[in-house]
């Protein structure tokens, strides 16, 4: 797992609460569907940089992000 993957998961776990509550901005296509890879692990290194840089320009992603990687929890994938 790359460090930045770590960093990201680290920040979802402590920021875990405090996302809840605002208006959940939903990423467009293509986009969606890398973070939904990214979530379960499955986005190749290789694309990870741009996929983090559209969450840098886009904080507002992480939300929904976290949402997705908590559904994958609970489900149990």
């Amino acid at each position: 797992m790359s460090n930045t993957f770590q960093i990201l998961a680290q920040f979802l776990k402590q920021s875990g609460e405090e996302v809840e509550g605002r208006e959940l901005q939903e990423p467009p296509g293509q986009t969606k569907v890398k973070l939904q890879r990214l979530a379960r692990g499955k986005l190749p290194e290789a694309e990870q940089p741009e996929v983090f840089a559209d969450l840098n320009r886009h904080p507002e992603w992480v939300a929904w992000l976290a949402r997705e990687i908590k559904g994958l929890r609970a489900a149990g994938s």
